[in-house]
C-alpha cells in the first residue's frame, strides 16, 4: 500500500499561529514537504507532509497543538493542461468522492504532485495502478 501519512494540526485563526507551527518544525530539523491551510472564522487546519511524521507530531503535541495523522494518496501527474481533469474524471466515473486535495511542484521535469484524501483509498489505489498513475510512497515523498 502506497499511503502517505499527513499531519493535521488544529490552530486558532489568529496572526502568528501558523508561524509557531512551522517555526517549531524548523527548530527541530523537521523538513516540511507540503502544506495546505483551510480555515474558518475561529480555527484552521494545517495539513502537513513532513520528513519525520512521528517526530513532528511529538514536537507539536509537546507544545500544545492538537494533531491527527491521516492516510492519503499522492501521485505524480503530467504538468500540462488537462492532466488533472483526467484523474478527476477517473475518480468521478468510479464514484470516488474527493474529500480534499492539494498539489505542489515536483523536482521531476514536467511532473507535479497531487495529494488526495478520498472516500475510498483502496479503490482509488487500484484505479491509479490500473491506469499507470504513479503513486508515491512515504519514502519517495521524503526525497522530493
Amino acid at each position: 500500500m502506497k499511503r502517505i501519512k499527513q499531519i493535521s494540526v488544529f490552530i486558532e485563526n489568529r496572526p502568528g499561529r501558523l508561524v509557531e507551527v512551522v517555526d517549531l518544525l524548523g527548530k527541530n530539523s523537521i523538513n516540511l514537504k507540503a502544506l495546505s491551510l483551510a480555515d474558518s472564522s475561529d480555527f484552521g487546519i494545517a495539513r502537513l507532509i513532513v520528513k519525520g511524521t512521528e517526530e513532528a507530531v511529538d514536537v507539536l503535541k509537546k507544545n500544545g497543538f492538537t494533531t491527527s495523522i491521516t492516510n492519503i494518496l499522492a501521485c505524480l501527474i503530467d504538468d500540462k493542461p488537462g492532466a488533472l481533469a483526467n484523474i478527476l474524471t477517473l475518480l468521478a466515473d468510479n464514484n470516488i468522492n474527493i474529500e480534499y486535495m492539494y498539489g505542489f511542484a515536483s523536482p521531476i521535469k514536467d511532473k507535479a504532485v497531487m495529494v488526495f484524501k478520498l472516500s475510498d483509498l483502496d479503490k482509488a489505489q487500484g484505479l491509479f495502478n490500473e491506469n499507470d498513475i504513479k503513486l508515491l510512497s512515504q519514502e519517495e515523498i521524503k526525497e522530493i
